[in-house]
């Protein structure tokens, strides 16, 4: 005899569809938090989780905002799927004001149509680009960013469930955010400590340079003066007020003298002569190490940092710490001049002009552009693209003028092209092998 009621198994056969759900929510939820585990690039993780919520929740539409450190800036979008940038960037600012405001009170996401009782600004253009669900991202009741998501593909309203499940992977993305956010900035720290250390070594280098001078330029007369002395002292009469002026005079050379030995002797370090030997090495090798050094610096700022070889092996004649003081530069340089959200994109490519072979590495940014009127002067000692004149590099002054002297110096050339509103290309040229 069968025990089971008819609304025992009519329950039962309804849950199951619910149960399925879980365990895909479950799985979905699994995969985000392995890969999000092994991920440190702040683009990286922001495209990985956004992939993975609009293909757990069905929707073709979404887009991704980052909280910058300062407070007083709007968000930054990261990432935008079916959403115009244009209207997302929008969107952003006034979402971002917002929910700084209301971040105590919404930890959950909110339907957008219930945001227009709310008196939220910008409702109706998100409604008219499908977009229906805003959801912010918090660590800790700190706004980290926030998402917004497209209409499910068919229609369907998104569940209860949906929402939880959602609410779980910004939880996972917000800690992931931060997380990358404290190794990288600790990563560009010690970047900047070594990179300090090296300018050290080049402040002891100009030393060793300055007191050899100063060995030639003064200790060499000094000598001759000390022999000169010696001999007129030599010949005057002991006692006379004429020989203990020459006393004194011999004396406070000896003395200058000394002050220029004990100079040299304090001096200890290695001579590292201003010659660049060149040698055929793998260019393309060297700037994919470089780019993995200097991208997690570059994204915690909020920039997306991208690198290309047309060819995986490129050879070019170079050296390898000028070739890296000049890319540093140009890249220090996009990093000053553009704003949070821009790309900066190295980018490695083979040429011919006219009988010889060249290899060409491109540091392209999408930021503001150089004005035409300032770029005959980009190169000029002591400039700056806003037309100051002050150094474009602090430290060392390895600045755009210093950059391009290094580049010919390897047989090279470094220039450059830009449009107002469309960014800029600084262009190096080397000889290739």
């Amino acid at each position: 005899m069968d025990r089971t009621s008819p609304s025992s198994s009519s329950t039962e056969e309804l849950s199951r569809p619910l149960e399925s759900q879980r365990e895909l929510s479950l799985l979905a939820l699994l995969e985000l938090s392995n890969e999000l585990n092994v991920l440190r690039d702040l683009y990286e993780i922001v495209d990985v989780a956004l992939y993975n919520m609009m293909g757990h929740l069905a929707s073709a539409r979404a887009a991704l905002w980052v909280m910058p450190e300062d407070s007083t800036q709007d968000a930054v979008l990261l990432r935008s799927q079916g959403i115009p940038e244009p209207i997302a960037r929008g969107l952003g600012a006034v979402w971002s004001r917002w929910l700084s405001v209301h971040v105590d009170t919404l930890q959950a996401p909110v339907a957008i149509a219930d945001l227009t009782a709310a008196g939220v600004p910008g409702v109706d253009l998100a409604e008219q680009n499908g977009v229906q669900l805003l959801a912010p991202i918090s660590v800790r009741r700190r706004l980290v960013g926030f998402i917004a998501l497209g209409k499910r593909v068919g229609g369907k309203e998104f569940s209860a469930l949906d929402r939880e499940v959602l609410k779980a992977s910004l939880h996972l993305l917000g800690t992931a955010i931060e997380n990358t956010t404290v190794y990288n900035r600790s990563v560009e720290n010690n970047r900047r400590l070594r990179i300090a250390n090296e300018k050290l070594h080049e402040l002891d280098r100009l030393k060793s340079d300055f007191l050899r001078n100063l060995n030639h330029e003064l200790r060499t007369p000094l000598t001759v003066m000390q022999a000169y002395l010696d001999s007129v002292i030599g010949r005057e009469e002991p006692g006379t007020q004429r020989n203990a002026h020459l006393v004194v005079v011999r004396e406070q050379a000896l003395k200058l003298s000394g002050m220029i030995l004990n100079l040299l002797d304090y001096s200890k370090l290695m001579d590292d002569s201003a010659q660049i030997a060149t040698r055929r090495q793998d260019i393309a090798h060297i700037l994919r190490e470089f780019h993995e050094e200097r991208r997690p610096g570059i994204t915690s700022g909020l920039r997306d940092f991208r690198f290309s070889s047309s060819s995986d092996e490129m050879f070019a004649l170079f050296e390898e710490g000028r070739l890296l003081q000049v890319v540093d530069c140009l890249i220090d340089n996009a990093v000053k001049f553009t704003p949070q959200g821009s790309v900066i994109h190295i980018r490695i490519d083979a040429e011919s002009s006219g009988d010889r072979e060249w290899i060409r590495v491109n540091v392209e940014d999408d930021g503001p552009g150089i004005p035409t009127d300032r770029i005959p002067f980009v190169f000029d000692s002591f400039r700056q693209g806003d037309g100051s004149e002050t150094r474009s590099q602090g430290g060392m002054g390895l600045g755009l003028a210093f950059a391009k002297q290094l580049a010919e110096k390897m047989a090279g050339g470094l220039d450059v092209r830009s449009e107002v509103g469309r960014g800029t290309v600084f262009s190096l040229r080397l000889p290739a092998a």
